[in-house]
């Protein structure tokens, strides 16, 4: 008698099951699970796991030692990460979480619903690493220490197998069509057998490395569903590529049908083509902040009471003394203690102008030192800098990014159900009520498995979104994966940063004087003794009028971080900064409204320059086609109220909210995504968040690696005509995308009755589903943007 384990749900001979108060048990793995379960009243795990089967438990895994990958944090609380293996589902999860988060000692649990990599935080007085992962096991998973480097070997591992099935399917495939091509003009004006026999067996040897191997991606999938007791369009694929095979097969050593080698090669490898695309963006979710923290591996100087010496970053201690000079990545969190120097922000608020840092400042990690050098104290460990939370929070931002479902996968259930009961069903009406034989019976059960089989169904997306991630492509847009495409025709409100998004990241002059009594010479060589962004726009702008480099001996060179450059050319005063920095020096001059730089010699100005920011280009007429779509549009920036407020009224954008932390950017886009499908555009470190969290993400090419790395698609022009064309291109491929999947549901409607009825045999089956994905090809090419 067969009796279903009462927590793995396989199925087991009664003898060799463990019986307890009515329950079966396959192993004592199992029933110790299931002790676990009911006494922690955690019973409504087998509620949640439905009709899902688990492998049964093995409680004699031996368990390493993790104690190298256990960090602390600045509470002094132990931190890991771990990879849970054995998950099959949400209730695993739910399980997972609910078992951990309960002991003792473990004080936050964060568990990626994508990747299964958890992050503990659990105090080693109350509870070790070995318990955490001997009560992991004991609930039926396994825990290991999450290794970056394996991690990504096994996505590049994964990423060449399916790359080197794809090679395998297209090569035997192009060949196969060419063997077709033959028979299907010898079926028509007559072939000898002989000849026939031979392209036959030519077919037979090119389908079958297609079938087992480019296929076994499908007979595995097939396998687990079937394991889980339900089917998908994997089942229906394999079921009927195979069948066909297998008849094929007979039909061609007993030479009493026609063989459909090509067909089956046909569908398996168009099919294919779908998953190969899927392996991408599985990819990319994996490990897209490993990269970042190479950035934050560097040596500091820190004071070891002698000398700065250089010393690894996450050996720092709060308290330690750091030494920063120009061109220096900030990468701890601190307060300075003596010097001054100007630091570029743009990377945490978006803000173009540089920040004067002067003693008792705030240093924030994720900046860069212009000019200057500044002694400060650490008040954080690099684990908990800036940059390192924003890390942190990006480890668990891609499972918050929820894809919509395609259509395909939503119907494939019940469509692969439907087909093979169809297929049974049509075989016994023959057999059993036509009275035919089993080879007339077969054929026809054949003919409506290859009739329906999904590959119009199948193709319908992919080859719209490969047409459309073509044309993108020549129009410089990057889409890292084609579920965006989808995603993006559906985004019903807009999210820009300002600086670098909608103007441009460097300023303009706006207005400018000139005095005629101006040496542009000395003007040129003075601005170029600073590193300031706005002394490099004011020497561009001088080399444009004509100015040329000379030797110059400036003396008694003085540069005031963030206010002005002071020096003495000939024993004469030059200055060159804000009114202010003038001001300091006795000079009056007139206010401005945006950002400036004024020159004085001998006390006299001479010259001066009011710079303001640029809108992009694009920027307006994108706005006005978003208000024609009726999408809702809105920015968020980390600059000053007014300069917003300014941007948005040119722009025409009564949304609007300036000052954001990346943490504030976040949180918007997170509330906003519960009622919206959010499209968010952003270039900086600043956006990395709410790219994350952004039902679609865009950036442009000169924006920041980790928006570049965090974003779904890549503007490769810079600027915001190419956004255009985007969302142009998404909602008109979707469209086509709808098309081809109703052209494929209506011919499955119009021709399974006839294979049913026995009007159709195999190969004009196999005809009439080529027919179909040609349809949907050619209809796929009309997709533009």
């Amino acid at each position: 008698m067969i009796m279903r384990c009462t927590h793995c749900r396989l199925n087991f001979k009664k003898e060799q099951m463990i019986e307890e108060k009515g329950n079966f048990f396959c192993c004592k793995g199992c029933q110790s699970v299931y002790r676990i379960l009911n006494e922690n009243d955690l019973s409504e795990f087998y509620e949640k796991l439905g009709n899902v089967s688990l492998n049964p438990v093995n409680l004699n895994q031996e368990s390493r030692n993790y104690d190298e990958f256990i960090h602390k944090n600045k509470e002094g609380l132990s931190e890991i990460y771990l990879m849970i293996h054995g998950i099959e589902c949400a209730a695993c999860i739910w399980l997972n979480e609910k078992i951990l988060i309960k002991q003792k000692g473990i004080l936050e649990l964060d568990i990626n619903h994508l990747t299964h990599k958890a992050r503990i935080v659990f105090d080693e007085n109350s509870i070790t690493l070995k318990q955490i992962l001997t009560l992991i096991q004991s609930i039926g998973y396994k825990a290991s220490a999450y290794d970056p480097t394996k991690a990504q070997k096994k996505a590049d591992m994964t990423k060449r197998e399916f790359y080197s099935k794809l090679v395998v399917a297209i090569a035997c495939v192009m060949n196969i069509m060419w063997v077709a091509v033959a028979k299907y003009a010898g079926f028509f004006s007559g072939m000898q057998s002989d000849i026939k026999d031979i392209l036959n067996f030519a077919e037979f040897i090119l389908c079958s490395p297609v079938l087992f191997y480019t296929g076994s991606s499908f007979y595995k999938s097939a396998f687990l569903a079937a394991k889980h007791k339900s089917l998908n369009m994997d089942t229906l694929v394999i079921s009927g590529a195979t069948l066909a095979f297998l008849y094929s097969i007979w039909a061609m050593f007993s030479r009493l049908g026609e063989v459909y080698f090509d067909s089956v090669a046909m569908i398996i490898c168009f099919v294919f083509i779908g998953k190969y695309l899927e392996v991408f963006s599985k990819k990319r979710a994996l490990d897209t902040i490993d990269g970042l923290n190479d950035f934050l591996q560097n040596e500091i100087l820190v004071y070891d009471g002698e000398k700065f010496s250089p010393k690894e970053v996450q050996k720092v201690a709060v308290g330690d003394l750091i030494l920063l000079k120009s061109g220096d990545k900030i990468l701890i969190d601190g307060i300075c203690e003596k010097g001054e120097a100007s630091v570029d922000t743009s990377s945490l608020n978006g803000e173009n102008e540089p920040k004067l840092i002067q003693k008792g400042d705030e240093l924030n990690s994720a900046c860069i030192v212009l000019d200057g050098s500044v002694e400060y104290l650490a008040t954080k460990l690099y684990t908990d800098s800036k940059l390192s939370q924003i890390i942190k929070l990006l480890e668990f931002a891609h499972s918050k990014k929820a894809k919509l479902e395609s259509l395909v996968s939503q119907i494939s259930a019940y469509f692969s159900r439907t087909i093979l009961s169809l297929a049974l069903l049509c075989f016994c009406f023959w057999f059993f009520f036509k009275h035919a034989s089993v080879e007339s019976s077969l054929i026809n059960a054949i003919s409506v498995l290859i009739i329906a089989c999904p590959c119009a169904l199948a193709l319908a997306t992919p080859v719209s979104n490969l047409i459309a991630l073509s044309r993108a492509l020549k129009q410089s847009i990057l889409f890292k994966s084609s579920s965006v495409i989808e995603d993006l025709s559906k985004c019903d409100i807009a999210v820009f940063d300002k600086t670098g998004v909608l103007t441009q990241s460097k300023l303009n002059i706006k207005e400018f004087y000139l005095n005629p009594h101006l040496n542009i010479n000395e003007l040129y060589n003075f601005v170029k003794l600073s590193n300031h962004p706005l002394s490099k726009n004011v020497a561009l702008f001088l080399e444009q009028k004509g100015a040329k480099d000379e030797n110059l001996d400036f003396k008694e060179l003085s540069n005031i971080q963030a206010r002005g450059l002071k020096a003495y050319l000939n024993g004469i005063l030059f200055l060159g900064g804000s009114s202010q920095f003038l001001e300091e020096h006795h000079i009056q001059s007139k206010e401005f409204e945006n950002s400036h730089f004024i020159f004085a010699k001998g006390g006299e100005i001479l010259a001066f320059f009011e710079f303001q920011s640029v809108l992009r280009k694009g920027a307006k007429e994108l706005v006005a086609y978003l208000k024609e779509k009726k999408i809702r549009t809105m920015i968020l920036s980390g600059d000053n109220n007014l300069a917003v407020q300014k941007i948005a009224n040119e722009l025409g954008i009564n949304e609007f909210k300036a000052s954001c932390l990346p943490e504030d950017k976040m949180q918007m886009i997170e509330n906003l995504s519960q009622k919206h499908k959010v499209l968010f555009v952003g270039d900086g470190v600043n956006d990395a968040l709410a790219l994350n969290y952004a039902a679609v993400s865009i950036t442009l090419k000169e924006g920041s690696d980790l928006a570049i790395e965090s974003s779904d698609i890549l503007l490769l022009k810079n600027d915001l005509d190419s956004l255009q064309k985007a969302l142009s291109l998404s909602k008109n491929t979707y469209k086509i995308i709808k098309q081809n999947l109703a052209l494929s549901i209506i011919y499955n409607a119009l021709t399974i009755p006839l294979a049913f009825l026995g009007l159709i045999n195999p190969l004009i089956a196999a005809l009439s589903m080529s027919l179909s994905s040609i349809m949907v090809i050619l209809n796929a090419l009309r997709i533009k943007e």
